[in-house]
C-alpha cells in the first residue's frame, strides 16, 4: 500500500470510528446475541477491508503489514468485531496448505465471508497439543478438547491443531461447524466478548498441512496483529489522558499545566512511539520470512505487552475514579489489556521463552 493510499484508508477508519464507535454504540453491539453488530460486519467488507487478504499472485501472500492500520483503528474504537477469525492465525495456516487449489478456496472463503474459520489450538492444562486425529475409512476423526476460540458464532468451520495418532506429529485439520461430535460451550470472555471451549468426540475432520510451521506462522501473525490493536488503545488512552488533563482544572489552572503530569504524558507517549517502530519493523520481517523472526516476535510480546500495561495503568490513574467507568474507555482499554495477555502471553512469559531461544 503506497503512502496516499494508507493516508486515505486511515481517514476512512478515522471517520468509522467518530461515526460508529461511541461509548453508547459500543455498549449496544455487546448486547447483541453475537457479541458484535451484524450490519458493522457487513460495513467493513463493504468498505473493501476484507480485500486486503487477496494476494497478488499463487506464491506470495498479501503484505501483513497493509493491516496494521486495521487493526490499530480496531484496537483505538475496541471493535467488538472478531477480526481473528478473517485477518490473524486462519490466513497463516491457509498459507502453509499444499494443495494450490484448496488454499485458494479457503482464503476466498474468508475473502468474501462465504466461510470464516476460527482458529482452535488453545488447550487448557498445559502448553502441549492433547487433542488427537486417527485414521478412519472416512478420512479423519478427532478427540480432545480447545480453549477460548474467538468468534464462534459466524465461523462456518474451526482450524484444529491436533497429533496424528500414527506419526505422532502435529497437523491442521479443519471440522465444519455443525460436524458430528462437535460441541461449543460458550460464555463472555475477560473483555465481554464472545468465546467457546469446543470439544470433539470423533468428530470428522479434513487433514489441511503439517502443523509445526502452520502453528509457528500463526503465532507470530497473531502477536503482531495483536500488537498493532494495542497500538491503536496506546494512541487512544494517551489522547483522551491528555484531554482529559486539558479539562479538568485544580488550583485555578488545567492538571495538564502540572509539571509532574506532563513528565507522566511524554513517558507514555515515548512507550507507544517505541511499539510503533517495532510493529512496523516485525511486521515487514514477516513478510519477508526473516531468519531471526521467531526471536523477533518474542521481543515485540515482552515491549508492546510491557508498554500497553504501563499506558493504561496511568491512563486509570490520571483520570481517577471515572478510569474505570464502563463510561469511559480507560478502563475497558485495562481490560482489553488484560485479554490479550490470556490469548498470547504475558511480558514474563515471553521473557522466558527469549532465555531459552538461541
Amino acid at each position: 500500500m503506497d503512502n496516499d493510499a494508507l493516508q486515505l484508508f486511515e481517514e476512512t477508519l478515522a471517520r468509522y470510528n467518530r461515526e460508529r464507535y461511541d461509548a453508547g454504540q459500543w455498549r449496544d453491539y455487546g448486547h447483541l446475541p453475537q457479541g458484535h453488530s451484524p450490519e458493522r460486519w457487513a460495513e467493513l467488507q463493504a468498505m473493501g477491508c476484507f480485500e486486503l487478504l487477496r494476494p497478488e499472485d499463487d506464491d506470495h501472500a498479501a503484505p501483513l503489514a497493509d493491516l496494521l492500520p486495521l487493526y490499530a483503528a480496531a484496537g483505538e474504537a475496541l471493535w467488538r468485531e472478531p477480526l481473528a477469525t478473517v485477518f490473524a492465525e486462519p490466513v497463516a495456516v491457509i498459507d502453509q496448505v499444499a494443495d494450490p487449489a484448496r488454499r485458494r478456496a479457503l482464503l476466498e472463503g474468508l475473502i468474501t465471508g462465504a466461510q470464516l474459520l476460527g482458529y482452535a489450538h488453545r488447550e487448557t492444562g498445559g502448553k502441549g497439543i492433547a487433542t488427537t486425529a486417527s485414521r478412519c475409512a472416512a478420512g479423519w476423526r478427532l478427540d480432545g478438547d480447545k480453549a477460548m476460540v474467538i468468534g464462534v458464532d459466524i465461523c462456518g468451520g474451526f482450524l484444529v491443531s491436533a497429533i496424528e495418532a500414527e506419526r505422532g506429529q502435529p497437523a491442521m485439520f479443519l471440522v465444519d461447524a455443525a460436524a458430528p461430535g462437535l460441541r461449543l460451550q460458550r460464555y463472555r470472555s475477560l473483555d465481554d466478548g464472545i468465546a467457546a471451549d469446543l470439544h470433539f468426540a470423533q468428530t470428522p475432520a479434513e487433514w489441511l498441512c503439517d502443523g509445526a510451521a502452520a502453528i509457528a506462522a500463526a503465532d507470530a501473525r497473531s502477536v503482531i496483529l495483536a500488537a498493532a490493536e494495542a497500538l491503536g488503545m496506546m494512541r487512544g488512552a494517551n489522547r483522551d489522558s491528555t484531554e482529559y488533563l486539558r479539562e479538568r482544572r485544580q488550583f485555578g489552572q488545567p492538571l495538564l499545566g502540572f509539571q509532574a503530569l506532563q513528565h507522566r504524558l511524554v513517558e507514555m507517549l515515548m512507550r507507544q512511539r517505541e511499539c510503533e517502530a517495532l510493529v512496523a519493523s516485525v511486521a515487514e520481517a514477516f513478510d519477508h520470512a526473516a531468519p531471526a523472526l521467531s526471536r523477533q516476535v518474542l521481543v515485540l510480546r515482552v515491549q508492546v505487552a510491557r508498554a500497553l500495561r504501563h499506558i493504561t495503568r496511568e491512563a486509570v490513574q490520571l483520570h481517577g475514579g471515572m478510569g474505570v467507568t464502563q463510561e469511559l474507555r480507560i478502563g475497558r482499554y485495562y481490560r482489553r489489556a488484560l485479554m490479550l495477555d490470556s490469548l498470547h502471553g504475558t511480558a514474563d512469559e515471553a521473557l522466558d521463552a527469549l532465555s531459552e531461544h538461541p
